[in-house]
């Protein structure tokens, strides 16, 4: 009897863990900028996404960018950074924001995709 309640005991456990481990997501946020040229403006741009719960940014693909800001859906800045190592590990709180890539000097267009584990 002690032994089936030990085995029931260790496999609703494992089920747990396996359950907390399964309600971790994921969103990515994305940005581009472009230089502006004779004739032309210049253009920034951020997709706006929302991080449902607080979340660590967990991957970075620069595409051409030297660092990134993100900020909220109202525009106020809450973290600049200068280089794309920077921000690996830095927890955001759950809202909806946007991120905007820095660019390099001597590119003319450059984009961001930026994972955040939640």
């Amino acid at each position: 009897m002690q032994k089936r309640f030990l085995l029931l005991s260790v496999a609703l456990l494992a089920m747990l863990l396996c359950s907390a481990v399964s309600f971790a997501g994921t969103v990515n946020g994305t940005g581009r900028q472009s230089r502006g040229y004779p004739g032309h403006n210049a253009e920034i741009h951020g997709q706006l996404f929302t991080l449902p719960a607080t979340g660590t940014i967990s991957n970075i693909e620069p595409n051409g960018a030297s660092g990134f800001w993100i900020e909220t859906e109202s525009g106020t800045l809450v973290k600049n950074f200068d280089s794309v190592g920077q921000a690996r590990g830095y927890s955001i709180p759950a809202g909806s924001y946007r991120i905007i890539p820095n660019i390099r000097d001597g590119v003319n267009s450059c984009s961001i995709n930026v994972t955040i584990t939640y």
